[in-house]
């Protein structure tokens, strides 16, 4: 009887394990696979390090680039500042000549219409000296004539006298009208030498208005 369980203990022990043995082969091929599988996961992992690492290096380099290019930016900012208002002041400057040219333009128009005037108004004094002393001819040829006529009425020294004195008359006539005719073409040589330049208009204008051109013409 005694033999009994000791000999179904043994078969129990013998009947268990084979099936352990089967288990542990069974278990083999997923232990192996796990490591397989940790090790992919650890190459994984170091990869992963390895690429965040990279990513974290070009990252601060992208930051250093970027702060550099925001410095950058206030730099050219600041220039294009600097930039604009010197564009303003010249577009400024530039106003204030084109006003300024615009007005010497003006300033010059009125000097030549001036002058223009001036001119026509020498013409017409020489003309009318000119005129004058055609008509003293005229009426000196008429005494004259007179003078002949009636010379046997007269004394010849007291005619001679009267002759003379007329004769004079029209030399002193000629001189004044050629020293006219002088003065009007002294004017008129400088009033265009004054005023044929553009940078003395301001000067050409007090020359038109002095008493000294007034009291030529």
């Amino acid at each position: 009887m005694a033999g009994r369980p000791g000999s179904s203990s043994a078969e129990a022990a013998g009947a268990v394990g084979p099936t352990d043995e089967a288990r542990v082969g069974s278990l083999e091929p997923r232990v192996e696979v796990l490591i397989n599988r940790i090790n992919e996961v650890q190459q994984a992992k170091k990869k992963a390090s390895e690429e965040l690492g990279d990513a974290r290096t070009v990252w601060e380099t992208l930051q250093k680039e970027l702060d550099s290019l925001s410095g950058e930016k206030v730099r050219l900012k600041e220039i294009l500042s600097k930039k604009q208002e010197t564009l303003r002041v010249l577009r400024l400057h530039c106003q204030d000549k084109e006003n300024e040219a615009q007005r010497k333009q003006t300033m010059l128009q009125e000097c030549k219409e001036r002058i223009s005037a001036l001119d026509s108004q020498i013409e017409q004094e020489k003309n009318k000296q000119r005129q004058l002393r055609l008509d003293f001819e005229e009426k000196l040829e008429d005494l004259m004539g007179q003078y002949k006529d009636l010379w046997e009425f007269h004394k010849p020294e007291r005619l001679a006298q009267e002759i003379g004195t007329l004769d004079s008359s029209k030399e002193q006539l000629l001189k004044e009208e050629k020293l006219v005719e002088a003065k009007l073409e002294d004017v008129r040589h400088r009033l265009r030498s004054q005023f044929g330049a553009e940078g003395h208009t301001i000067s050409e204008g007090l020359f038109l208005r002095s008493p000294e051109a007034a009291a030529v013409v």
